[in-house]
């Protein structure tokens, strides 16, 4: 909790006045720990002053489950470099291993739904590369001879 600012005494800012509001509505329609999860961030904004770093902090929070979640769903382990700036990667990168399982390599500080978003579009990635590998098989066990990216372009094209 050192990323959040506290203050002496509990502060109604305008900002803190409007979040807390807003929590009180969505409580209306909020199961049971729904609301006790939206007392706690309400206590936090009360206790800090500051609804915009507790959201943020909430955030942040949530974004990393949803990650390590993602992550054990893929068989993925995850991992935070520890590279110097200049050998830096702005991205994930995933290492697989034979078996399916895989190394996720996250960029430093790097804002977990961002590091999510990544992880999403080299599965995907990974996954068109597998599905295209499996349809040049079924070409060859037809009896098609030609190379992946001959194949890949002719069966690629825009119909005209």
């Amino acid at each position: 909790m050192a990323e959040l600012p506290t203050v002496e005494t509990t502060t109604t800012t305008p900002e803190a006045t409007r979040a807390l509001a807003a929590i009180e509505a969505a409580k209306l329609l909020a199961d049971r720990d729904v609301t006790e999860c939206l007392d706690a961030i309400g206590d936090l904004i009360r206790i800090t002053g500051a609804p915009e770093a507790v959201f943020t902090w909430v955030r942040r929070l949530f974004g990393r489950e949803n990650l390590r979640q993602y992550a054990a769903q893929q068989h993925l382990k995850l991992h935070e470099s520890r590279a110097s700036d200049e050998e830096q990667s702005p991205r994930a990168v995933i290492i697989w291993t034979a078996e399916g399982d895989g190394l996720a390599i996250l960029p430093p500080k790097q804002d977990p739904a961002t590091s999510l978003l990544q992880l999403r579009e080299e599965i995907a990635r990974r996954q068109e590369d597998a599905q295209r590998a499996a349809d040049f098989q079924a070409t060859v066990k037809a009896g098609h001879v030609e190379d992946v990216n001959t194949w890949h372009a002719r069966t690629n094209q825009a119909a005209k």
